[in-house]
């Protein structure tokens, strides 16, 4: 049995003639607008005032930059303006910090194990082999893990 896929799905259906239902919302609302602003103002002033509200009704029902509409890129905005941001901070590290990992290095050069060449195959081996098995030159602790 044949089921039939649904495509297009992110094209809004045409609602109003040949505009989708926030088109028609957005032509609506800036013709109220023009409405309210031509009963309420003079004429003169009404052609300044109806300029803006015509370029924003037909950016907000019609432009999409880069696929988005305005209203989305709007509500964006607001959300990066009102939403609170996490910043991460990372501790400086101390100078004690330092010093104390300074010598613990040091002292672990001066202890340096030369490492034989049976050492080195039995390294590859259980690295190819992706095996753990404890061995005498293997480290008990992390580095820097105790650190006061």
């Amino acid at each position: 049995m044949q089921y039939s896929v649904p495509q297009f799905i992110d094209v809004e259906d045409k609602v109003v003639g040949p505009f989708t239902g926030k088109q028609a919302l957005f032509l609506i609302l800036g013709f109220g607008a023009l409405l309210i602003l031509f009963t309420f103002l003079q004429f003169f002033i009404f052609i300044i005032m109806a300029v803006p509200v015509i370029i924003l009704t037909l950016a907000f029902a019609f432009w999409k930059p880069k696929g988005f509409t305005v209203s989305q890129w709007a509500g964006n905005i607001i959300n990066f303006y009102t939403i609170p941001h996490l910043y991460i901070w990372e501790r400086e590290p101390d100078s004690r910090m330092f010093k104390q990992t300074q010598r613990k290095q040091a002292a672990k050069e001066a202890q340096a194990i030369p490492v034989s060449r049976n050492r080195i195959k039995e390294l590859a081996w259980l690295l190819d082999t992706s095996t753990s098995i404890s061995m005498p030159y293997e480290a008990k602790t992390r580095p820097g893990e105790n650190i006061r």
